[in-house]
């Protein structure tokens, strides 16, 4: 089961996004070079970018629930008929809002919602039903605005998937009887969550929206043995290419043969005109499964298919407006399907067409993949200390089904080379490269899945030290493969598919008695990083200032890295140094002649990294060149935006 099952509720509203941008450039992780004007607002690294003074803070604002559908497919928006339409959707009461981060500075491509509270709520602020967000990151980032993205700043949108926790029933829960038939199907106390966020405001813009974003939501049973952070679903890719830019890129869709019903969700792809979801596009699209194999990757010449080489699974009744998919989330049911289609969709590709200006032709506007294979990691996204040994779960289906007994290849990424001072502009320091050292990683190149298809990778973090000199720890990715299985080239249109993200922290040992010589390069590079904290609330940098609010900090740095007071907000420190700040809380000693020596010793192993580790000569993979065009676009590329009225007429 998943969001996209039955019985499934929708939302939508907005989002806010406080981030903090002084840590998006990794220039400015270097102590020895920090200057004040880095924590100024501007474009470039000389300022701290758009958003000096952000939070990290993430929350739900003005969303409510918009429709349901029981669990004969049956959809309402009517609150007369169950008393769940409309309330309000909200996080946490009376506790800090949660959190969203990048995994690293150069690594901003699976950005994470942290301590995330789901609610909700009757207008008289009466719960119906609250969980706690499982950590996840978005994924399938890809184009959606077409128009009025320079207003905002951000054209693309992004998805987050993944389970409540600890679900709490409200006692007005019992009087929904939608609530109830969700309780009964979901198993585990827990469900299955979606959320697609696009046009999101980074620009300065005067309408009042800056830090804000669009949201597109939907609730689900969870069933056990399931991925968390990802549904078990069939995939369709976007093959028409407009500019480069790949329109449909992403959609989730799932066959429930026993009731007849094919549910897809193109609330992470469906083209928008502006920022709110408003929908401008006139083609009509119809779903239809190939009755032969077509695999064209995304192009700009059409790829064209005639009634009679497909069977037809119904049009697609979407609205022009806001309307539709603000209610909808953007999710379709298709029901009462033909024996015909059923027995169709069990070994072919489920296409989206587009209509063209010959009658007997139909543009492909999206294709599952060949031989309808998908391969997703779950814990895609991996923080390891030392030792540290973490597992991931990787599910192989085809056409829907599990792929037992299949060889999955693991391989480390090359490493990427270091960017020399002289190639920045403005000019401030080398920028260390990625996966390096090879060693720091340990993990099996082949797993096998079982009978569920399902593999699990090993994954242990070793001793590293300070490989990137002033920034912690190292980036590593990995790629994964299902053996003799090529990559769809339709996959991914923005960002790669299969891959693992991990921040591998230094190797710290805790000191006997900890002095701030031990702690001062962090806490110096908080107080950098996060302006909001020492304008506001405490200077890091000045051990006085922290042992004068050393009760606060010490409730801080102990919770649990789930919980949005947690410190650091970028989640980026390892155990051992969280520790060893709460030793020096606890008994604070301060030796100024150390700090010298600790920051003399930390410039010689950055010049010793620079000159031996990489060199400039290192080619960059095909999926390093994908996520480093993807950093840029995230972080305000201008993009080549097509009128949404043409993008598919041919």
């Amino acid at each position: 089961m998943s969001y996209l099952n039955v019985p499934r509720l929708t939302f939508s509203g907005d989002f806010i996004s406080d981030v903090s941008t002084v840590n998006n450039d990794p220039q400015h992780y270097n102590n020895n070079t920090f200057k004040k004007s880095f924590q100024e607002f501007g474009t470039g690294s000389n300022n701290g970018w758009w958003n000096p003074e952000g939070g990290a803070t993430f929350g739900f604002q003005d969303c409510h629930v918009k429709q349901i559908t029981d669990e004969e497919g049956n959809t309402s928006s009517d609150p007369l008929l169950d008393g769940i339409i409309g309330q309000i959707v909200c996080g946490a009461e009376g506790r800090n809002s949660g959190k969203m981060v990048d995994l690293d500075p150069q690594q901003q491509m699976v950005s994470q919602l942290w301590g995330v509270t789901f609610r909700i709520l009757t207008a008289t602020n009466e719960l119906l039903l609250e969980g706690k967000i499982e950590p996840t990151g978005f994924r399938d980032l890809q184009m959606r605005q077409q128009t009025g993205a320079r207003v905002n700043g951000q054209p693309l949108g992004g998805t987050w998937t993944s389970v409540l926790e600890d679900v709490v029933w409200g006692d007005l829960a019992y009087q929904s009887l939608f609530l109830m038939s969700l309780k009964s199907k979901t198993q585990e106390n827990r469900l299955s969550i979606n959320l697609n966020g696009f046009g999101y405001y980074y620009a300065h813009a005067t309408d009042g929206r800056f830090s804000l974003g669009r949201i597109l939501g939907s609730l689900g049973p969870w069933f056990s043995g399931e991925p968390k952070l990802f549904p078990p679903a069939r995939r369709l890719y976007g093959i028409v290419s407009n500019n480069n830019n790949v329109f449909f890129a992403a959609s989730n869709f799932i066959l429930d043969k026993e009731n007849a019903r094919l549910s897809i969700d193109f609330g992470s792809s469906f083209p928008v005109s502006d920022s709110i979801g408003t929908i401008a596009l006139n083609t009509e699209l119809f779903l239809a499964v190939s009755k032969t194999a077509i695999g064209p990757p995304p192009g700009a010449t059409p790829y064209m298919v005639s009634p009679d080489g497909v069977l037809f699974v119904g049009k697609l009744e979407y609205q022009n407006g806001t309307g539709w998919l603000n209610s909808t989330s953007g999710i379709v049911d298709f029901n009462n399907l033909s024996h015909e289609v059923l027995s169709a969709l069990k070994d072919n590709q489920l296409l989206l067409l587009g209509a063209s200006s010959k009658a007997d032709q139909f543009v492909v506007i999206a294709r599952e993949a060949v031989d309808g294979i998908v391969l997703r990691a779950d814990e895609f996204v991996q923080r390891l200390d030392t030792n540290q040994t973490n597992e991931i779960s990787f599910y192989a289906s085809q056409y829907g089904l599990p792929l037992p007994n299949h060889a999955i290849y693991i391989t480390l990424e090359p490493p990427t080379p270091m960017t020399p001072k002289l190639q920045n502009t403005p000019p401030i320091c080398d920028v260390p490269g990625n996966n390096y050292p090879a060693d720091g990683l340990t993990f099996d190149a082949v797993i096998t899945t079982d009978v569920n298809g399902v593999g699990v990778l090993k994954l242990t973090g070793n001793s590293i030290d300070s490989p990137r000199g002033y920034l912690d720890g190292q980036i590593y990715t990995l790629d994964y493969d299902l053996a003799g299985v090529n990559t769809d080239p339709a996959s991914g249109s923005v960002m790669p598919q299969n891959f693992i993200a991990i921040h591998l922290r230094d190797y710290f040992e805790i000191p006997e008695t900890p002095v701030w010589a031990d702690i001062q390069p962090t806490m110096v590079q908080f107080a950098n990083l996060y302006p909001i904290m020492s304008k506001f609330f405490i200077d890091f940098s000045d051990p006085n200032a922290l042992i004068a609010k050393k009760e606060l900090l010490i409730f801080a740095f102990d919770r649990d890295i789930k919980d949005p007071i947690y410190m650091p907000v970028t989640r980026d420190l390892s155990e051992t140094k969280r520790l060893t700040i709460l030793k020096w809380l606890r008994n604070p000693i301060i030796e100024g002649e150390a700090i010298v020596v600790t920051q003399q010793k930390a410039k010689g192993e950055i010049n010793l990294i620079q000159e031996d580790t990489v060199t400039e000569t290192v080619p960059l993979t095909n999926n390093q060149l994908r996520l480093r065009d993807a950093v840029r676009a995230k972080n305000g590329a201008d993009f080549n935006i097509p009128e949404i009225t043409n993008l598919f007429e041919f």
